[in-house]
């Protein structure tokens, strides 16, 4: 709103106010619906990656596979999704072995990784179960975060 005031030495002296509180809190909920979206989106995402790369996971006893979940947490700032595999076994020697890092990292082929893969118990089951899939479906999972921010803001 203009408004006509006089200055300390008596001249004229025109002010503009432009309140924009409004807009602000316009933008807070903006910024709440993007964060939650972003959220909801990170969650389809790694429910995706976790699905699919459970089915490539070698099976045998079935412990890889029950010991492999998800977590989504979100900040002010971002949000970050993770997929896992977690099983652990003793050897003969009663030493703890990480059995999803060395399956996950046996040799795939790619002329990086370690042992040969043989003679998998379940067929189409893989090494890399994990990382094939994560790089392989980026640009989904990508698209499902955004898609999760668009149906929060048009829910508003």
């Amino acid at each position: 709103m203009a408004e006509r005031q006089s200055d300390s030495n008596g001249g004229e002296l025109r002010m503009m106010e432009f309140d924009f509180s409004g807009f602000l809190a316009m933008m807070d909920i903006r910024k709440r619906e993007v964060q939650e979206g972003a959220k909801v989106g990170m969650h389809d995402a790694m429910d995706d990656l976790l699905r699919v790369s459970r089915d490539l996971a070698p099976l045998d006893k079935g412990q890889l596979r029950r010991t492999s979940g998800k977590n989504v947490e979100a900040t002010l700032t971002g949000v970050t999704g993770e997929v896992y595999f977690n099983a652990t076994e003793m050897d003969k020697h009663g030493n703890v072995i990480n059995y999803a890092l060395i399956t996950h990292e046996l040799h795939s082929g790619d002329g990086y990784s370690g042992s040969r893969f043989k003679n998998p118990t379940t067929p189409g089951t893989q090494p890399k179960y994990l990382e094939r899939p994560l790089k392989e479906r980026a640009d989904r999972h990508k698209q499902m975060i955004a898609d999760g921010i668009r149906r929060e803001i048009a829910r508003q």
